[in-house]
This record gives C-alpha cells, structure tokens and sequence, in this order.
C-alpha cells in the first residue's frame, strides 16, 4: 500500500481505496457485489478501477450511486446527495479532508512533492479544491511555521548544482514563453523529480536546502501555470498547492504569495469569485515588505480578480497601485517574476476597461500589450484585442486581431487559453456570420478548437 496520503495527491478513490484497506482487485470485486445487492450489475473489474485512478474514464451515473451507497455503509463520510453537488470525483471524500489538513511541515512538504512527480497527466476539466476550502488554502500559508530538517545522507549538494538546476528552470520558463507550456510538461516534471531526489537523499546545508526548496516551488508554481494554459485544471491547482508548502518551507513569502497570485485567477476564471478574492488577501499580507515589481504584480492580479468578482470600483483602485508600483521597480528581481511588466499591467487594463464597458480605451492598452508581449502571450491577448474591437463596433479591427490570433496559433504556439478566447471571439462576430472574412474567420477557429 503506498502511503495515505500520496494516495490522494495521486487520485481521489486511490486514497479512499487505502482508507478501506483494499487493492484495486478487491475494491472492483466489492462495488460488483454491492452493485448485484442493490440491484444493478456492473461489469467493474481492476483494469476499471486504473483507468478510473488514471483519468481515462469516470463511472457512469448508476456505477457512482453504487459506489456512494458503499462508501457510506463502509463507515466512510459520504452520502448520495453529494453526486448531484459536484462532479467524478470531488465527491468522494479524500481531497479536502485531507491534503488541506495536512500539516505543513517539510515532511509534508516532501510527500507532496513525490506524489506529484509520480501521478497520471491531469485529463479532467475541472479545479479539485472549492468554496471555503480553496481560500483557506492563503489562510494557512500565510500562517504556517516554515521548517528544514537535517540533511539525510547522499551526496553533498553543491552551490554549483543547485546554480545549474536554476538555469535549467530558467530555460524551460523562456521556451514555454514563446511556445506555450504543453510541450514542456514533460521536462519540467522531469526536474521536479529530480529536485525531489536531491532533497531526500542529499547532504546539504541548511542555504542549499533553502535554495532546493524555493526550486521545487518554483518548478511546481511553473508546472501549475502551463498546466492552466494548457486546460489541465486539476493538475494546476495540485501544482499550485504543492507550490504553496515548498516555498513556505524555504521561507520565501514573496515566492508563496507569487503562487497565491496564479491560483487566485485560476478560481476566479472558474466561479470561485469569493474563494479568488479570499486567496488574493491571503497574497497581499506580504505587500508590505516585498519590493515594488511583486507590489505591482500583486495590485494587477488583484485588479483582475476584483473585477470578476463585481468590485469595479476597487479594482480600479488596485489597477491604480499597480502602475505606481511599476514606476518604482526595477529590474533587480526573481527569474520567476521577469515576465511583468508594463506589457502584462496593460494587459490587466484593457481587460479591466473591457470588463467595465469601456471598449474603445480597452482597444488602446490592449494593443501595447501586445507590442512587446511573448509569442505565447500575444497568441492569447490578440483574442482579447479582438473582443474589444468587436464591442467597440470595429468589425475590420476585430478581424485583423483574430487573424494575428489565428496566424500564432496556427505555426506552433500552443494555449488552451488563446483557442478558448479566440471560440469567444467567434461567438461575438455571429451576428456577422455573413461576411466572407467572418465566415473564414470562425471556419479556422473550429478547425483550431477541433485539433
């Protein structure tokens, strides 16, 4: 049996699985049986139960009754009401109960870390943590005591080693940058492994395992992003989390609260508008003593979670913090926050002028985002621009941005997000589905969307 509480990081009803002390064989065997008692024959068997684990498939609805009525009379926490309250497998009770719970020491912090390095790709669709739940998330970081153990034995980690891990995380953030991140999962998880390695079995000093440990949150913060780009959401927030203990661990605030930022969108894009806001409080504790540039990064993600969540007025305040933090950055800071800057604060605008009506000055900051933003970036933020043209009554405009979208997208740039903008796009020039461009236009964005 692996332990409890890898079970969960790796899938829901593996950690349920461990609860009731059952292989994958007897857990098949046992939901046939309660299945055939209840009424129902299911054709569960093993290799079920690991496309289930894997993400492959979900049990149709009948096959989830079964398994909630067995899971309750085995003593567990779980009720048939709960299958109409949240999809396969939020329901089970595993994730919430426990990963949250767990405590945030380094060695909670290291199991973390392995189960994440070992688990399936994420093919699910929707974030694992919600409601007051995800928020608490920022609360307990923001709390949690940071802890380094002794070093265990192994070789002795150098500066030198941990210097040349930098550079390789470094040219992964770069290339995900001009490419999209779906391409370099693989990679990074590679050097999350082997991060995870050097932390178990390696002598270090206290420095270098602060230094490991702000890497492993680095690489899990930046495999939590391309994941979200790439539409893994599970995945992102899993990364996100695990992100949160190792920065807590290496004591790196700034580093936590950078995490907290990314998760704090990613709920807000997913209608988690109170837990995005509770997240971003959580972030902003540290606004005090970070410098400037993480100031104004802070202010721009709070901006654009205000604003989805209905506070224009104090988004427009925070936007307002964000320009004045930006004017007194300078370009000393972390490898993990180079990417901002005026192109990503511009960005925040147009979508804060577009979110608020204004579609016209939206177009103008829209446009100098895009000028110096990434290739992968300018793929996503041409989709947007293209919104604002459209509301702003300027079907040409409109129709060149889509074109620059689609043009990206089509020569080796890789983003759920932009194709997900752009089929918002094509939704909004219906009404125009006449006009030839429009016409081709929206025949590129399904074939995109289709691919």
């Amino acid at each position: 049996m692996i332990d409890t509480r890898s079970a969960v990081l790796l899938h829901p009803l593996a950690f349920v699985r461990e609860q009731l002390g059952m292989g994958k064989m007897q857990f098949a065997t046992a939901v046939r049986r309660h299945g055939e008692r209840l009424g129902h024959h299911l054709g569960t068997t093993r290799s079920t139960i690991y496309k289930w684990e894997r993400g492959d498939h979900a049990p149709d609805a009948v096959t989830q009754l079964v398994i909630a009525d067995y899971l309750h009379s085995s003593g567990l926490r779980v009720s048939v009401e709960a299958l109409g309250q949240k999809p396969w497998p939020l329901w089970l009770p595993a994730w919430e109960d426990q990963v949250i719970a767990a405590p945030w020491t380094q060695r909670s912090t290291l199991e973390a870390l392995t189960a994440l390095g070992s688990e399936p790709v994420d093919r699910r669709g929707f974030i694992g943590i919600s409601g007051a739940a995800l928020a608490g998330i920022g609360t307990q970081w923001a709390t949690a005591d940071p802890a380094l153990a002794a070093a265990t034995k192994g070789d002795q980690i150098t500066s030198r080693t941990v210097d040349r891990m930098a550079v390789r995380i470094e040219s992964i953030r770069a290339m995900e940058q001009d490419t999209g991140g779906v391409d370099f999962l693989d990679s990074a998880r590679a050097d999350l492994e082997l991060l995870t390695r050097m932390i178990s079995n390696s002598r270090y000093t206290d420095d270098i395992g602060k230094r490991l440990y702000t890497l492993a949150a680095e690489v899990c913060c930046l495999l939590g992003w391309m994941s979200y780009d790439a539409g893994l959401q599970a995945a992102a927030q899993k990364n996100y989390t695990t992100s949160l203990r190792a920065a807590k661990t290496a004591n790196d605030d700034m580093l936590g609260a950078h995490t907290l930022c990314f998760m704090a969108t990613q709920a807000s894009n997913h209608q988690e508008q109170r837990a995005a806001v509770g997240l971003m409080e959580s972030a902003s504790s540290v606004s005090g003593r970070v410098p400037p540039a993480m100031q104004s990064s802070l202010a721009a993600h709070e901006t654009t979670v205000l604003c989805k969540a209905g506070e224009h007025k104090r988004a427009a305040q925070a936007l307002n913090r964000a320009f004045s933090a930006l004017e007194r950055a300078s370009d000393d800071r972390p490898a993990y926050l180079r990417w901002f800057g005026e192109s990503q604060l511009r960005s925040t605008e147009g979508r804060f002028l577009l979110a608020t009506g204004q579609a016209g000055r939206a177009t103008d900051a829209l446009e100098k985002s895009v000028t110096h933003a990434a290739p992968r970036d300018q793929a996503v933020r041409c989709g947007t621009l293209a919104l604002a043209y459209q509301r702003a009554g300027d079907l040409d405009g409109a129709l060149d941005a889509t074109e620059r979208a689609i043009k990206a997208l089509s020569t080796g740039i890789h983003t759920q997000r932009g194709v997900q903008r752009l089929q918002e796009v094509s939704k909004a020039l219906a009404g125009h589905r006449s006009e030839p461009r429009v016409k081709e236009a929206r025949a590129h964005i399904a074939s995109l969307a289709a691919a």
